[in-house]
């Protein structure tokens, strides 16, 4: 089971803490969270309960997040802290770090691959701290132990009397110099071995500062032996006091850690070509990705047309052939990328809320007709006990699913296959399921049942050539259960049977639950299209052709553009509701066209956008949402898929557009003073999460401008200061430049001209910015009522 962290958020914004509360939700990271809005209270809180991590605000009403850190560190709290502020200083987060801080974040940077990143660094960085600690303390305890083990370990020594300059060198060190007549042996001749001048220098200086201080110092330098060898020498040095504690004597050590510094080389170059072999390795995947599913998404769609037709029975057989041959080599490409995303650690989890029936359901259904064909019974049955409503990802249990019970009725020729899903335990918030994958199959021999995990391997080499596949898909399925905590088992008898076995933790979800969005499938009827004007900008003559195919199965005409600059003359011509984009194309690709149109159209920079792609990967939909598409949709596409996401983002863009009329007729200002871009980017279009934004902002800003206007008219800088700082972020979410504008000149001028004018200017402007941004939400909040 993973690790459950304890956290706690330590903030005056209320939506600062509720932000950070969600990022830490959808960053994969399993955590308990708790949030305080007060120093006095994090306080409270840290000395009665353990924390495993602490987000501190850097400012705060009643202390700064240094004088903060160093309070806790005093009561010897040792929690990693990170620090958390409104703005990206590198100062402010110098001194954070020099203070004890394990991570600096800005609050621009609270996304979940951002929080993720910056807790695994602190938790990371916490662990080689207390690790130095103990290791630390061991060697104090066992320091004369140390010295003998030096003596073996042939590590020179040196010392110098300051009394009478007198020196000494042991045996060891004269066979690092490679000395030979040791009378030459002087604090001169050790000087005069160092390679570097720098190096020479840093050591007399550590010489005046050991001197001065009872500190122990160790540097690292190179030496020319007295045979002419180059070494990398590893030295301390430390200086005694008497009696009358004044400086008597300094004691140093050298040892010769050349070889170290060599095989420290060859570490180095080694990962630097297998970071590179990485990188040759994900590019060969995604290009070859492309390169398959761009045809693969021409010969499935073309089967699927020809499906529809008027078919003799030879005619059948031949395209229901090609379906199978094609989904087969889908099966292979998709295992293929899936097993690289967990070589390379890149494989996510979600963390949403779903249906445990439905989701089974909808695998079953997916199965069925393979059991059907088979004649093989594929039954189901879930314990009524365990609660339906559960919170993890879907997507990922599907995909385990599949895998198993589709390799059980690969390998069953008669009887059945049955899933079981039990409750082998339950709290208040989390159940532990089991799920038995149940078939009356060919078997697996028992010495190799412990094997059939591994990478490109199955029972046998008869099984590959009689039943086909990668040898991957149990390989993918244990990690996919691993990564999520879970263990997967299987017991087997040849040619009874097999039992595939996982459990898996979750938490459960509040009644009412809203369905993680890929569980939706709605058919859509085409009817929308009707009087909607589509352009496919897209290369290859055979997806062309298969689109056209599509729509006029539809009953509707498309335009296409065989590249960018072909699509900009139409695009400038003609009024399109929605652009369907290749995103590999000749002379523009579908990322410079995307950027074009955002930039450089006018009026036609709101097209909605929908990237068509044979990179089949999670950085390529990122990539192509950050670059100003709307949807994403990868090669080969289901029709039914491409038709919802037209009518969806036909609908979101009408909305948008109906939007944009009600603020114009409101008339509220010519310039529109918020850009919810951001939040809906942030939240992943959750609308619930956009709503609660809005209406906290909706709640708490009169309140908080009639503070700030009545501060601002007596000169109270310390309340105007504390409540500017708290209305930053929620400007910041809600994409309000000018207001964020406002607030930077407001701080900068009490910082250097506290009571000049120009602060109360904008402290009134900024007023003035807020009541209509607050009108402009008002309308904004009915869409998503």
């Amino acid at each position: 089971m993973a690790q459950v962290l304890r956290i706690l958020i330590i903030d005056d914004d209320k939506i600062d803490a509720i932000t950070f509360t969600r990022s830490i939700a959808q960053s994969g990271i399993i955590a308990e969270v708790d949030s305080v809005f007060s120093a006095k209270d994090g306080i409270e809180k840290i000395i009665s309960l353990e924390y495993d991590l602490i987000f501190l605000d850097y400012m705060m009403p009643d202390t700064d997040g240094i004088s903060f850190l160093k309070k806790i560190r005093d009561l010897d709290i040792e929690t990693p802290v990170i620090f958390v502020t409104s703005q990206g200083d590198e100062k402010i987060a110098s001194q954070a770090i020099l203070s004890g801080a394990s991570d600096y974040i800005p609050k621009t940077l609270l996304t979940p691959d951002g929080v993720s990143q910056s807790i695994r660094n602190a938790i990371k960085s916490h662990e080689s701290l207390k690790l130095r600690k103990v290791t630390e303390l061991a060697l104090k305890v066992n320091s004369n132990r140390l010295l003998e083990a030096q003596k073996l370990a042939k590590i020179g020594s040196w010392e110098i009397n300051l009394s009478n300059n007198e020196v000494y060198f042991s045996d060891e060190f004269f066979a690092i110099f490679e000395v030979e007549n040791q009378k030459i042996a002087s604090v001169d001749f050790f000087k005069s071995c160092f390679t570097d001048d720098e190096d020479l220098a840093l050591f007399e200086t550590n010489l005046k500062h050991v001197k001065t201080t009872k500190t122990e110092v160790q540097f690292h330098h190179s030496i020319t032996s007295k045979k002419g060898t180059v070494k990398y020498i590893k030295q301390f040095i430390k200086c005694l006091n008497d009696d009358r504690d004044k400086p008597c004597k300094i004691l140093g050590t050298i040892q010769d850690i050349s070889e170290q510094k060599r095989t420290e080389a060859e570490l180095i170059k080694a990962k630097e070509l297998a970071e590179k072999a990485v990188v040759v390795k994900e590019q060969f995947l995604t290009n070859m990705s492309h390169e398959i599913r761009t045809p693969m998404n021409g010969i499935i769609g073309f089967a699927k047309i020809l499906e529809g037709t008027k078919l003799d029975n030879s005619q059948k057989q031949s395209v229901e052939a090609i379906k199978k041959a094609s989904q087969n080599l889908m099966f292979i490409i998709n295992d293929i990328l899936d097993f690289s995303k967990i070589e390379a650690d890149k494989m996510t989890f979600e963390e949403v809320k779903f249906s445990l029936s439905k989701t089974v359901s909808s695998v079953i259904e997916l199965l069925a007709q393979n059991a059907k064909e088979k004649k093989i019974k594929l039954l189901y049955d879930i314990d009524s006990k365990i609660t339906d409503n559960l919170i993890g990802d879907p997507t990922k249990l599907s995909q385990i699913l599949v895998n198993l019970l589709g390799n059980a009725l690969k390998f069953t020729e008669k009887g059945f296959v049955e899933l079981v899903v039990t409750e082998v335990q339950e709290t208040a918030s989390e159940c532990k399921l089991k799920f038995s994958i149940i078939d009356t199959g060919i078997g697996i021999p028992s010495d190799k049942v412990n094997s059939i995990f591994e990478s490109f391997n199955q029972a046998s080499n008869e099984t590959t050539r009689k039943y086909g596949g990668t040898g991957l898909g149990l390989t993918i399925t244990r990690n996919l259960v691993e990564l999520q905590g879970g263990k997967i088992s299987v017991e087997s008898a040849v040619s009874k049977g097999s039992e595939f076995s996982f459990s898996l933790v979750y938490k459960k979800a509040e009644k009412g639950i809203t369905m993680s969005p890929q569980l939706t499938n709605k058919t859509i009827a085409p009817d929308f299209l009707k009087e909607v004007k589509i352009l496919l900008v897209e290369d290859n003559e055979l997806n062309q052709l298969l689109a056209i195919k599509v729509f006029e199965k539809w009953g509707k005409e498309i335009d296409v553009a065989e590249n960018g600059k072909k699509a900009i003359e139409k695009i400038e011509k003609t009024a399109y509701d929605i652009i369907l984009l290749d995103i590999q194309m000749p002379e523009m690709d579908g990322i410079e066209l995307a950027n074009y149109i955002r930039s450089n159209m006018g009026e036609k920079a709101g097209i909605p956008i929908i990237a068509l792609t044979a990179h089949a990967t999670v950085e390529e939909e990122r990539k192509c949402l950050e670059n100003g598409m709307n949807d994403y949709l990868s090669k080969p596409y289901d029709f039914d898929v491409l038709l919802n996401k037209l009518y969806l983002n036909l609908k979101v863009n009408k909305v948008n557009m109906t939007h944009s009329s009600v603020v114009q007729k409101e008339e509220l200002t010519a310039e529109k003073l918020v850009d919810l871009k951001y939040l809906k980017e942030f939240s992943e279009g959750d609308e619930t999460f956009i709503k609660e934004m809005i209406t906290l902002f909706l709640e708490n800003t009169p309140e908080t401008m009639e503070i700030i206007l009545k501060s601002n008219e007596n000169n109270d800088l310390i309340i105007l200061k504390e409540e500017i700082h708290k209305l930053k972020s929620s400007l910041s979410l809600l994409g309000m430049v000018k207001g964020s504008q406002c607030v930077d000149i407001i701080e900068k001028e009490i910082e250097i001209n506290p009571l000049g004018q120009k602060r109360i200017e904008e402290v009134i402007k900024l007023n003035a910015i807020c009541q209509l941004a607050i009108k402009e939400l008002q309308v904004a909040i009915e869409l998503y009522s």
